[in-house]
């Protein structure tokens, strides 16, 4: 397992915890550590590699400073800004750790993506088991909503346009106007399923 974490987790005296207990890792540094002693690595770099330099050094300042040498590549981001990582990895590319930290994202992304979808305030359980039954509620019903508003905006078309987020609000307070109402009532007919 590589951990892969941002500049907040990065902290000088919790590289060398992570090497000492062979955790690998892939951590974004904050602009202001310093680099001690850099020894330039060799590698063949391709004219399209995102990479500007491969380096082993300590890191810190004379006060706080690693006690063991690690890997710094630095590179460019999709936005062209430099990024520098430190890792501990010594096997693989250059490129291929600017691709691991660059994998982060779409985590972040996804995550934020659940935060803004999904509607989910507050947690209703900490076990884990509570957490995937809520997410998975929570999913189902955006997909099912999702489906329903395709359909019905597809047939209603500009009589009374609607974005899905605010076709899922009124959704849920009964409050869609009557065109909606009526394509949905089409689609599905006034049945009632009792379980029992």
């Amino acid at each position: 397992m590589i951990l892969v974490m941002d500049r907040a987790y990065g902290k000088l005296e919790r590289l060398d915890r992570f090497k000492e207990n062979k955790q690998s890792f892939v951590i974004r540094l904050r602009d202001n550590v310093h680099i001690e002693k850099p020894h330039a690595l060799r590698g063949i770099r391709s004219s399209d590699s995102p990479v500007l330099r491969d380096l082993t050094c300590q890191l810190g300042t004379p006060q706080c400073r690693t006690e063991k040498r690690y890997r710094v590549v630095i590179f460019k981001d999709f936005e062209g800004r430099e990024i520098r990582v430190v890792t501990d990895l010594m096997q693989v590319t250059a490129e291929q750790i600017a691709q691991i930290y660059k994998a982060r994202w779409q985590i972040e992304i996804f995550f934020r993506w659940i935060k803004q979808h999904l509607n989910i305030p507050t947690l209703f359980g900490t076990t884990e088991n509570a957490v995937y039954g809520q997410l998975y509620s929570a999913l189902i019903v955006y997909v099912l909503l999702k489906s329903l508003f395709d359909t019905v905006s597809l047939r209603v078309l500009h009589y009374a346009p609607l974005s899905f987020a605010r076709f899922s609000r009124l959704f849920s307070l009964n409050g869609l106007p009557s065109e909606w109402i009526i394509q949905i009532q089409k689609l599905i007919p006034d049945r009632v399923i009792c379980v029992t």
